[in-house]
């Protein structure tokens, strides 16, 4: 016969207590989840049924079965809702369940029962998690039979549903026993409330702090590789497991083991701090009275910081240049310290006379926060100053950013994924020249620092372009670091051209270079189009033409470095169009059913010094020695801007006091000090006569291929446009408009052009 005392018994009776939180988990999870689902998957049938009209039955009925499914995995995958679900629970499931622990007069009464403590937090503990289970379970479970009754479920449905439980429970563990630990270490329902709110956005503060204040005072601080996210969050570890999965189809047992780990190391502290939690902290703001002054300077420490940060923007505050509104900043931060300290202790007493109790806390944050603020502001740590010792570096990745990306920046994996250039060459560059890169690291910070200390402008014989620098270190560890490399200085050039000639940095770089794009040539699922030209004119190459140019170009590009590519100008260049089906997005096209793609363009710039290649390309018909042929010129138009007029005409405006001439400031291609004007210097030359339009072709290119990037190397001139009008019979005109934008290599005007546009007052 069954004891009344039994565990199972104990859960009974508590159940009992907990009949309107068993009611909210079926509404959330047997009620909603199903019907949310029955409703899309009706939405989804009759937003499909003209396919069953454009295809035969077998191929209508794969088509609407795939994307049905597809719908289906999302609704039972990870998923916000299921996220707000479970995180609602857990809370009221943990706060209903050790409510009685606000009240004296409710422990009186549990503490006389002959249960033992630790068997009436399991029997509630358990309970908080079967109430998430069972009605999951079931909602999950009537979900999959409406799926399967809409043609909706297969294997791939049947794995995410039962991924996604197993991660769901996880996460609600760890929100159930996060919420515990809140009620066992405070007294009352609303510090229950503030408390469980820092656990959850605590980590986020700081680390937004951190991160303000690095990018704030340190020069060479970069965001790449820092994690914003909090790390110790059942939310950031979710929100990383639905990532990975959406990715992989496949669950990240790392990151689940440390969701698992999180679950039940905070599950641990909240049992101990149970067991510890003395009857008479009922109704009082914290249970521990040794916990009041930490948990005070932690949470005070960082809201001081925050709130000076907010200050730097509204100020303009520039700690590398003047110090206006440094009194603002300091005035709000100790003024933060001040009020959270004291509002905080109003919380601990409940009285507003607390205020001015504990005047000791006050001091301690404010000294702390001076602290921090005083360790970035002098980079105490030298974060700044830091270079590794190349003895000390296994391999290093160097990252200009737009260099030689041309019309286009993409980089793919093996696989086709899209990933960033900085985090590709991290996963494809490892520089073995440690030396080079540390001594051009060192050129530069020194040179940087030495023009930021003076104060100076860029000027001439000075370019800095930005860069990130990853050391891989011996120990394990990675370092990244941003970088100011000035272009202009013939030491950096030297170090730049050993650096960017390597093979290592063609091939963790340059994806015209890479393993990755050979790879993808090889693939069949890869609809692939190349065209050689010059961004105007462009003529459709063969694929087996291009593979082979392929194989030459990158014996080619062996021969460039630094200093050759920022010396020439490119004669042209070859894009790739990659493209992919996705057999299953389909959608209603002009012939019927059309099946979406997603796709990549690549372009690869061609130097003169490029001579094997443009020979193949030479040899096969397609044109490599001119950027505009004669017979189609209707007619050239020049446009000199005469920024430096313009300059002249808005410093007599502003010593005038006004006027009707509209002049601004604007940057273009990194350059300063650049003016354009509203007509006011803007000059205008047509030319139709043949010699004329001939020897201005002769020194004109697009103005989409010569770009200006990272090395600074040969533009366009800045003040000119040109404008190339197409005879109405021309065939250029016929896929590509009536005009084209050209420009002028710097130095290359003709001088009757700049006879002709020059701006006369």
């Amino acid at each position: 016969m069954t004891s009344k005392s039994s565990f199972l018994v104990s859960m009974k009776e508590n159940n009992k207590r907990r009949l309107w939180v068993w009611v909210i988990a079926v509404l959330m999870f047997v009620l909603i989840l199903p019907v949310v689902t029955a409703f899309v998957l009706g939405g989804v049938a009759r937003s499909n049924e003209w396919i069953w009209e454009a295809a035969d039955a077998a191929t209508a009925g794969q088509l609407v079965h795939q994307k049905m499914a597809e719908v289906m995995g999302g609704m039972l995958g990870f998923s916000g809702p299921v996220v707000v679900f479970s995180t609602i629970l857990a809370v009221i499931s943990a706060v209903q369940g050790f409510s009685y622990l606000y009240s004296r007069k409710k422990i009186d009464f549990y503490m006389g029962m002959p249960v033992k403590k630790s068997k009436r937090f399991l029997v509630i503990w358990v309970n908080g998690i079967l109430i998430f289970i069972i009605p999951y379970l079931t909602g999950l479970f009537i979900s999959l039979l409406i799926g399967a009754g809409n043609g909706a479920v297969d294997s791939g449905v049947l794995y995410t549903a039962a991924a996604t439980f197993l991660v769901n429970l996880c996460f609600y563990l760890g929100v159930y026993h996060l919420a515990i630990l809140a009620l066992m270490m405070t007294g009352n329902i609303v510090v229950t409330g503030f408390g469980f709110l820092v656990f959850c956005l605590y980590e986020c503060m700081v680390r937004y702090m951190l991160l303000g204040y690095m990018q704030e005072f340190f020069d060479y601080f970069t965001y790449y590789g820092k994690e914003e996210a909090p790390l110790v969050s059942p939310f950031s570890m979710y929100g990383k497991l639905a990532y990975a999965f959406s990715y992989k189809n496949a669950i990240d047992i790392k990151y689940l083991l440390f969701l698992l780990l999180f679950a039940l190391t905070v599950g641990v502290i909240s049992y101990v701090c149970y067991l510890k939690r003395p009857a008479e902290a009922a109704g009082k703001a914290m249970t521990f009275e040794i916990t009041k002054p930490f948990i005070k300077v932690l949470i005070t420490v960082p809201v001081a910081l925050v709130a000076g940060l907010m200050v730097f923007d509204r100020v303009n505050m520039d700690f590398n240049d003047a110090k206006e509104g440094i009194g603002w900043v300091i005035f709000i931060t100790a003024l933060a310290v001040v009020l959270g300290s004291a509002l905080i202790q109003v919380i601990y007493e409940f009285d507003i006379k607390g205020a001015l109790h504990k005047k000791r806390d006050i001091l301690i944050s404010g000294a702390l926060t001076a602290f921090i603020f005083v360790v970035f502001q002098y980079d105490l740590f030298g974060y700044d100053d830091y270079i590794p010792a190349p003895d000390k570096i296994e391999s290093i990745a160097f990252v200009p950013e737009n260099y030689e990306q041309g019309t286009s920046g993409m980089y793919f994996d093996s696989d086709g994924s899209y990933l960033p250039a900085v985090e590709y060459a991290e996963k494809y560059m490892y520089l073995e020249n440690a030396g080079e890169v540390c001594e051009l690291v060192k050129l530069s910070m020194d040179a940087h620092n030495e023009d930021v200390k003076t104060k100076e402008d860029m000027e001439e014989g000075k370019y800095y372009s930005y860069s990130t620098v990853i050391y891989r270190l011996k120990s394990g560890r990675t370092v990244n670091r941003a970088l100011w490399v000035n272009v202009e200085d013939e030491r950096s050039g030297q170090l730049l051209d050993t650096i960017i000639g390597s093979q290592e940095f063609k091939k963790g770089y340059m994806i015209g270079t890479s393993d990755n794009l050979n790879t993808i040539l090889k693939q069949d699922k890869y609809k692939i189009t190349a065209s050689y030209g010059n961004t105007v004119y462009m003529e459709r190459m063969g694929f087996e033409e291009f593979k082979e140019f392929l194989k030459i170009y990158q014996r080619d590009m062996e021969l460039a470095n630094f200093s050759n590519v920022k010396n020439s100008v490119p004669v042209g260049i070859v894009q790739l169009d990659i493209t992919e089906e996705l057999p299953w997005a389909v959608y209603r096209g002009a012939s019927g059913i059309s099946k979406s793609t997603r796709g990549w363009d690549l372009s690869i710039n061609l130097y003169p010094f490029y001579e094997e290649s443009l020979g193949y390309l030479k040899e096969r018909g397609y044109s490599v020695d001119r950027q505009l042929n004669m017979e189609d010129i209707a007619s050239i138009q020049v446009i000199n801007y005469n920024y430096e007029a313009a300059k002249k005409l808005a410093e007599k405006q502003e010593a005038e006091g006004g006027g009707d001439i509209i002049v601004s400031e604007t940057a273009s291609a990194g350059r300063y000090g650049r003016y354009d004007s509203d007509v006011a210097t803007r000059v205008y030359a047509d030319y139709t006569e043949e010699d004329e339009m001939r020897e201005i072709a002769d020194c004109i290119y697009p103005q989409d291929l010569v770009i200006g990037d990272w090395d600074n190397g040969k533009s366009l001139e800045e003040d000119y446009r040109v404008i190339i009008n197409f005879k109405a019979d021309s065939d250029i005109m016929k896929y590509y408009g009536t005009s084209a934008s050209y420009g002028f290599v710097e130095g290359q005007v003709p001088d009757f052009v700049r006879e002709d546009t020059v701006y006369k007052e």
